[in-house]
């Protein structure tokens, strides 16, 4: 009998354990299992990618330069998309119905594919209480860019969706609806400023609609935001500059010698970088790709011009370290290049040394200079003696990329002895038939960006850092900068002779041709120029540099069609000098009026 108890009890103890385990189990497939609570509701499990914020981009004093602002992409699922009222989307995204029905096609059926970029907060909020009949259409957050301090477009550049081509050279790092640099900063540095990309599961109603989080975001992988960077760039000389340069082609260069930084990078005509940015940027850019003027070309790095007169500086210091002159070397002037039947010509000059040959920049001096260094006798021959000529120039930086760290950066031109044999044929060619070198009018070219390194090598008595743009770099969860490092390259002149072409060059704004460039309480050191232009009015162009010892700013400034470089190119360095060293124009101010007021544009 007891056994039978005993059995009995055992029998409606394992009943109630297996009906608590039924319990149980239903209570999970109920309640806890999101599984079947999502079947329930027909919520689908989606993986949305998270764009990170863009680093910001500070000048040189720390300050926000280009900074991200808060923005809305419409994507959209065109096998589940349904939109009873296309008008909502027209009235709210600004978009033609050919337009919307155009995106549409394009879309893949499954995928998502973002419909409409850069919503503002305010549409994106008003959009989510008008489209809860909508099924297909979802949001994700995004990012503008804003340019705080809109000056130095072609410096910064723009940033846009990838195309194909960039897709397929990347290697898998690109994918369709991805934002990258185009040009300028934003270009170069792209893989710094970008961040890394990260994901998000979220639950999605019938509509489409997010629900919710998947799992708490256990799933998630975080976004990582670019890192920062500074920039060399002065914002308020860069903006100064522009100024000067209104109704101006041409560019302004001044760089920080003692570190190669870039102060001011003016490429004129320029435009508003924000213009390129949002749901307006296609539009814009080709207006100014159709731009006569031409504002998307990037002069400073892109534009090659003959040098002119400034280029008798590096000849100068070539001819006396290899001690084909002394500075006390004389040669006479009577109006010409009496070698060469008065060729290149000149103003009459009584017969000269080096430094009065620099301070009123005679042509017959400097082609005697440079005759004399290509048939100099301790050459082997005239090939010899222009090969070696040929080394001097390339080690101060010219006919050579200076590695600029954006780019579309041009390396000039200085022509190698083949390939004045292939222009003139073998042993065809002499001193006399490139004699428009030593003046800078023959084949040289330069870039503005190397006139304005010559400056900077000239200021540092020998030696540069390559110009740069991004000085240092930071994570968003770091306090301090990370300084990036540049090699400093150096020539093989020695010290002495930059100290006699530099006393040269500050007699030049004292006293000389660029007596416009000077700045109360500041020795400027400088060389005019001007260009000989065959397409009209000649080009003005002025190198320098201040304070003579310890500078501060290597300047170049080249402004198309102006004349002479006394006349328009030394007073806008002398602007910009004063403006950066002093932080306002105190002694010039109708000067600043003269420059700024002046046009060289037609029309303008």
């Amino acid at each position: 009998m007891n056994d039978l108890h005993i059995r009995g009890n055992m029998i409606m103890g394992l009943i109630g354990l297996i009906f608590l385990l039924f319990v149980f189990r239903l209570f999970s497939i109920q309640v806890l299992s999101e599984e079947y609570a999502l079947r329930a509701d027909r919520v689908v499990i989606k993986t949305k990618p998270v764009v990170p914020p863009r680093g910001n981009i500070y000048n040189r004093y720390g300050e926000i330069y280009v900074r991200n602002r808060p923005m809305f992409n419409m994507l959209i699922t065109k096998n589940e998309l349904y939109i009873p009222d296309t008008s909502i989307l027209r009235n709210y995204l600004g978009i033609s119905q050919e337009e919307i029905d155009q995106r549409i096609s394009k879309a893949p059926s499954r995928k998502e594919a973002i419909f409409a970029r850069y919503i503002e907060p305010e549409t994106y909020g008003a959009l989510q209480e008008v489209l809860w009949e909508f099924r297909g259409i979802s949001f994700t957050a995004s990012n503008k860019r804003y340019y705080q301090t809109p000056v130095g477009a072609n410096i910064l550049g723009y940033i846009s969706e990838v195309s194909q081509k960039e897709i397929n050279a990347s290697n898998g790092n690109y994918k369709r609806g991805d934002q990258i640099g185009k040009s300028g900063i934003e270009r170069s540095h792209d893989s710094t400023l970008r961040g890394q990309q990260g994901l998000r599961k979220v639950q999605t109603n019938v509509y489409n609609r997010e629900v919710g989080s998947y799992a708490k975001g256990k799933y998630d992988t975080k976004a990582v935001k670019g890192k920062d960077i500074m920039l060399g760039i002065d914002t308020e000389l860069q903006r100064f500059g522009e100024e000067l340069m209104n109704r101006k082609k041409g560019s302004i260069v001044a760089i920080e010698p003692s570190t190669g930084e870039i102060l001011a990078f003016v490429s004129a005509p320029s435009y508003d970088p924000n213009v390129l940015t949002g749901k307006e940027l296609r539009q814009n850019w080709r207006s100014l790709r159709n731009d006569t003027l031409n504002p998307l070309y990037n002069r400073p790095l892109m534009a090659r011009y003959p040098p002119g007169s400034i280029f008798k500086l590096p000849v100068a210091l070539a001819a006396l370290n290899e001690g084909v002159i002394q500075p006390g070397t004389y040669y006479g002037c009577g109006g010409g290049f009496k070698r060469n039947k008065g060729k290149p010509g000149c103003r009459y000059h009584t017969v000269l040394n080096l430094h009065n040959a620099i301070k009123v920049s005679c042509n017959s001096y400097f082609a005697a200079t440079y005759m004399d260094f290509l048939h100099h006798e301790q050459y082997q021959d005239f090939y010899a003696g222009y090969q070696k000529w040929y080394d001097y120039m390339k080690t101060m930086g010219i006919g050579r990329k200076l590695n600029v760290d954006i780019p579309y950066e041009v390396s000039g031109l200085l022509p190698t002895s083949q390939r004045y044999d292939k222009w003139y044929g073998p042993d065809r060619w002499m001193a006399t038939t490139v004699i428009s070198n030593s003046i800078g009018q023959g084949e040289i070219l330069m870039t503005p960006m190397q006139m304005a390194n010559l400056a900077s090598l000239i200021a540092n008595r020998g030696r540069y850092n390559p110009p740069h743009f991004v000085r240092a770099e930071r994570a968003s969860q770091d306090a301090v900068w990370k300084r990036i490092p540049y090699d400093t390259v150096s020539t093989r002149i020695a010290t002495q002779h930059f100290e006699t072409v530099i006393d040269a060059m500050e007699e030049v704004v004292a006293s000389g041709t660029g007596g416009r460039a000077r700045v109360e309480g500041v020795d400027v050191c400088g060389k005019t120029g001007t260009v000989e232009n065959p397409h009209g009015k000649d080009h003005a162009v002025f190198l320098g540099f201040a304070p003579k010892e310890r500078p501060r700013i290597a300047i170049a400034v080249i402004i198309e069609n102006a004349g002479g470089g006394g006349t328009w190119a030394a007073p806008t360095a002398g602007l910009m000098i004063e403006k950066y060293l002093k932080k306002d124009i105190i002694s010039k101010k109708w000067e600043y009026q003269r420059v700024k007021n002046m046009s060289f544009i037609k029309g303008k």
